[in-house]
């Protein structure tokens, strides 16, 4: 072979080569990618509150019971 023809047949690594070699995003950045290509922002309310309910029902079962009643 010669040197022009190895030239050639070393190419650039594709997206898929350069996406398979990088470090895997996390589950949040993943989200918050896909909320922002999809523009799909409206269910960050949504996620909130479930968020907040859930810390109230964690909450509710703990020591800080007790002070957790009133709010409601």
């Amino acid at each position: 072979m010669s040197e022009n023809q190895q030239e050639t047949i070393k190419q650039e690594p594709s997206d898929f080569e350069r996406a398979a070699a990088s470090k895997p995003l996390s589950l949040t950045a993943e989200f918050l990618l896909f909320l922002k290509e999809h523009k799909a922002w409206w269910m960050v309310p949504i996620l909130l509150s479930l968020l907040l309910i859930g810390v109230a029902v964690w909450m509710s079962s703990s020591t800080l019971a007790p002070f957790i009643y009133p709010i409601f």
